[in-house]
């Protein structure tokens, strides 16, 4: 008898798959002809009528359910939202567990659906249905013809009957569609997960496809926005141009901003100074290629700086001119973190005293815009940070008896920063519009409620960052391009990326395909300047997944992803030859490049910082042009100063200055024997030429000041 009560009390808690229905039948036929797979129990149950009635809905939803024929499934549920809502889950339909889950266990649901309404936004949910933390949660669209839909996750814990809830949300859009099918299944410990279906997968996200439309139209605006015409005319001694020189453009540093926060403690002199990780900063690819911005990760935090727990600040300051020393520019993050945990104790200690606490702010901007070695390295800031999520110092300036929601303290703060040091720069940096897919709508509107008060408050607002710690499903890429036009069409403002990273429950060729798509779409927008990921070496980042390096410092998948974009597709190395006007063409990437002319063994370098199309002239002088000819000419002060006097054998003469990669500097025509000239050139060592009637002579000539 206790075998048998234990045998009944088994099918009674777990259902086995056995005279389960013809859909469910058809279902795990398909499983196993298509997968090589089967599930050990049913998580629902195995009757389609049974599922469908049990399926809750709630919020602004209606549904009505129709009997079908012709298909596997004979149960159709239409739904129906009339009115778009702040949040996806203020709308929804979903369904409890009817058996338990064990943590590790594999899980898959499978419905089929389609839209029947223009519009189709919604969001899948696997969750606890006590408290809400997400197994599974990302937005996706039903298309206007009916797709079955495989969703498989790795229980992260045990779950009890009931205490899991698998649906749908979809309050963010007026909509209409159809479901049908839905069901899931156990398959315990049995297979691995990469082993079942999963079409909407992490590496599903929006815009994957690889002949996804918004791929070639960011190529086109990248080929537009982000070079620019290079026009190179090379001439020799004389001024008569050369055809045939060969003319080389090497780029040594982007325009556009790719970085990544570092930790000051790792640069030299500091507590744990890592010699690799200083060295992979400027070289990410073996090639001498590096990061040419970058963020102090935590150092320049308020409570951090003050209470040194992270080194202190002189040895924050000489991280910070390591990093200027080689052309690395810094941002400063953060000024103002206004939630108490992320402020020095005794502000919230007097939280409740106003003059004090504005005194504090005043200290603050003072001792950071005004420190005589930082103010000179670190011109932008994140002056606020995550004010949506952090509100108490919004709550305790709402005490001010001139204020109505405390946020006008804000204004003051941006007060306080154009009256100390009004050129610098200053941005607005939050998490809410880009990560958790770009699902949290109300987050993301006061977000924008924020941003406009500040601005409409005459704030001087510079720039809007987007944190993007992206989660276990990223974000689609086409969320992230309307968002992005979004923010830029509302304020014109520019745009910076400022903490990348993802989970690392998602698995690495994901990871490296979607940070090649994200670097993409942001490097083809208008609004966007720069990309920095939150930390780049797995050995040093808040979630052990960087994106560059693993902690041995091999690289990663996506520090292959960022290497080959960054250095490779967006990266310009190019050669050509003048034309019989001298002219050489490029169109390079905008940033720095080392221009190299080289003709009949003669050779010169010069650098052009291309921001906008460029005409420069290099001159490709001969050996024989450095020495003075028949005709001699002296130049006075010897060294030059400022003022020199010209003396030399002939009526006039055209002075040309030179620099000695060949470009022209400074050029004054018609010049007597005697006369006194001002030259506007910095110290250094230059090609002085005069050009006379019949002939031309050049010295090579020191200029102090």
């Amino acid at each position: 008898m206790r075998i048998l009560y234990f045998n009944i009390l088994f099918l009674l808690l777990c259902p086995i798959l056995h005279a389960q229905d013809s859909f469910h039948q058809s279902l795990l036929d398909q499983l196993k002809d298509d997968h090589s797979i089967e599930p050990e129990a049913f998580l629902l149950s195995d009757n389609e009528a049974t599922n469908v009635s049990d399926m809750f809905i709630y919020g602004g939803a209606a549904r009505t359910i129709e009997d079908v024929s012709g298909s596997s499934y004979t149960k159709v549920m239409r739904l129906q939202n009339s009115t778009a809502q702040p949040n996806p889950w203020d709308s929804g339909t979903g369904i409890a567990n009817a058996t338990a889950v064990e943590k590790d266990d594999i899980v898959l649901l499978a419905f089929s659906g389609r839209s029947l309404s223009a519009i189709s936004d919604m969001n899948v949910f696997i969750e606890n249905s006590s408290s809400f933390e997400k197994e599974i949660y990302f937005t996706f669209s039903l298309t206007p013809d009916w797709n079955q839909y495989f969703i498989a996750f790795e229980s992260s814990a045990n779950f009890g009957v009931g205490q899991l809830a698998l649906g749908l949300h979809f309050g963010t859009a007026a909509q209409e569609f159809e479901i049908a099918g839905f069901t899931a299944f156990n398959f315990k410990k049995k297979y691995p997960l990469s082993d079942v279906p999963s079409i909407f997968s992490a590496g599903n996200y929006g815009g994957f496809e690889e002949d996804a439309p918004w791929r070639a139209l960011a190529a086109s605006r990248i080929e537009t926005l982000r070079k620019a015409d290079l026009n190179v005319t090379v001439k020799d001694a004389n001024g008569t141009v050369i055809e045939g020189a060969t003319v080389k453009v090497e780029m040594q540093k982007h325009a556009f901003g790719f970085g990544s926060a570092f930790v000051g403690c790792r640069f030299p002199g500091n507590d744990c100074f890592d010699a690799t990780y200083i060295e992979k900063i400027t070289d990410l690819d073996g090639k001498g290629h590096g990061f040419n911005v970058g963020v102090t990760e935590n150092a320049l935090k308020w409570d951090a700086w003050e209470e040194e727990w992270l080194g202190s600040p002189g040895e924050t300051v000489a991280a910070v001119e390591w990093l200027s020393d080689r052309g690395i520019e810094v941002r400063g993050h953060a000024m103002v973190w206004p939630g108490w945990q992320y402020l020095p104790e005794d502000l919230f200690e007097n939280r409740t005293d106003l003059t004090y606490l504005r005194s504090r702010m005043q200290q603050r901007i003072n001792r950071m815009l005004m420190d005589p070695k930082l103010s000179d390295m670190v011109r932008e800031w994140d002056v606020l940070n995550e004010i949506t999520q952090n509100r108490d110092l919004e709550a305790a300036f709402r005490a001010d008896p001139n204020y109505s929601s405390g946020r006008e303290v804000y204004l003051e703060i941006f007060d306080l920063i154009k009256n100390t040091a009004p050129n610098t720069v200053n941005y607005i940096n939050d998490y809410v519009t880009l990560s958790g897919g770009g699902s949290g709508k109300s987050v993301t509107d006061r977000y924008k409620a924020y941003i406009s008060e500040i601005i409409d408050g005459g704030a001087k607002v510079d720039g809007i960052g987007f944190q993007c710690h992206i989660g276990t499903q990223p974000t689609s890429i086409l969320k992230i391009q309307e968002t992005l036009n979004e923010f830029y069409q509302r304020y014109g403002k520019r745009m910076k990326i400022t903490e990348y990273d993802i989970d690392d429950k998602v698995d690495e060729a994901t990871q490296a395909k979607y940070l090649e798509d994200f670097l993409t779409i942001i490097f083809s927008h208008p609004g966007v300047d720069a990309f920095l990921m939150w930390g780049f070496w797995d050995g040093n980042h808040w979630k052990g997944n960087a994106p560059m390096f693993y902690e041995d410092w091999s690289l990663k998948p996506s520090g292959e992803s960022f290497n080959k974009k960054v250095f490779g597709d967006w990266w310009t190395e190019e050669e050509g030859a003048t034309n019989g006007s001298g002219v050489a063409a490029f169109r390079p990437f905008k940033g720095v490049h080392k221009i190299t002319i080289t003709k009949d063994g003669q050779s010169v370098e010069t650098t052009v910082n291309l921001e906008e199309a460029e005409d420069i002239e290099v001159q490709l002088l001969t050996t024989n042009a450095l020495e003075p000819g028949a005709l001699e000419f002296e130049l006075f002060p010897n060294p030059i100063e400022e003022v020199i006097t010209v003396y030399f054998d002939g009526q006039l003469a055209d002075l040309e200055v030179f620099s000695l990669d060949g470009r022209l500097q400074q050029s004054v025509p018609l010049v007597r024997s005697g006369e006194s000239l001002r030259l506007d050139l910095a110290p250094g060592l230059y090609i002085v030429q005069l050009q006379l009637e019949d002939g031309q002579l050049a010295q090579k000539k020191v200029i102090q000041k």
